[in-house]
């Protein structure tokens, strides 16, 4: 008994023939002898797909229901001496790169080097905990989400990073530690809001709030805390 009819379900603009060819599906492939999990599989191992659940149906049918990754924040690689964007998921997973990313208004994770191509591969561990704030924020405080411009990773010496975060409307970076929460995020935005209508904002280098209050760091040659 081969297979003749084959439902494809996908929420992405991957053409059938392509996603037949990454399943391993040909012409007259036996019902009994396919196993729905190696195929499944072997979609998943393009990274721009999250789920893909592989169903036979008696007597002569497959169905095949793909889910794609959504982006979440992107990040910067280079490539041939150049910056290239790549998206950068829920789950760390970078699944997606390319000069057509530059249109996705997401905030961009900077500082960190990649070995090769990124895509297919995973952001470091310890930028997990801040990217499942980011995810909550993002469904919870989207208003929020949308003021952060750039997060830019900062290794600490004895391990662990900080983060540099810079939002849209505001020049000044702040500096967090690897975690992100909406309370601090108006808390960010209240300080730069008051510190920039204040005279001596342009000598501000960063502001600290790691440490539960807030501290201006100056540039060279300024004073004050």
């Amino acid at each position: 008994m081969r297979i003749t009819r084959v439902h494809v379900h996908a929420d992405f603009g991957m053409s059938r023939e392509e996603i037949l060819r990454q399943a391993g599906i040909t012409g007259g492939i036996s019902y009994f002898l396919l196993r729905p999990g190696e195929v499944a599989a072997r979609l998943k191992r393009n990274p721009l797909i999250r789920e893909a659940q592989v169903e036979k149906v008696f007597p002569n049918a497959l169905r095949l229901d793909l889910v794609r990754r959504r982006p979440l924040a992107l990040t910067i690689f280079s490539r041939e001496g150049r910056d290239v964007l790549a998206a950068v998921d829920k789950e760390g997973i970078i699944f997606d790169a390319g000069g057509h990313l530059a249109t996705v208004d997401l905030p961009v994770f900077s500082g960190i080097t990649f070995q090769g191509g990124p895509v297919g591969s995973r952001m470091p561990g310890t930028l997990q905990h801040l990217l499942d704030d980011l995810h909550r924020l993002h469904l919870e405080e989207p208003k929020l989400f949308d003021r952060i411009s750039e997060l830019r990773v900062v290794p600490r010496t004895k391990g662990g990073v900080d983060i540099l975060l810079f939002t849209a409307d505001y020049r000044i970076p702040v500096r967090i530690g690897d975690r992100i929460s909406p309370e601090l995020c108006r808390w960010i935005l209240v300080v730069l809001d008051i510190l920039s209508q204040q005279e001596r904002a342009d000598q501000v280098a960063e502001v600290d709030f790691r440490s539960g209050e807030v501290v201006y760091r100056m540039k060279e040659g300024a004073r004050g805390r």
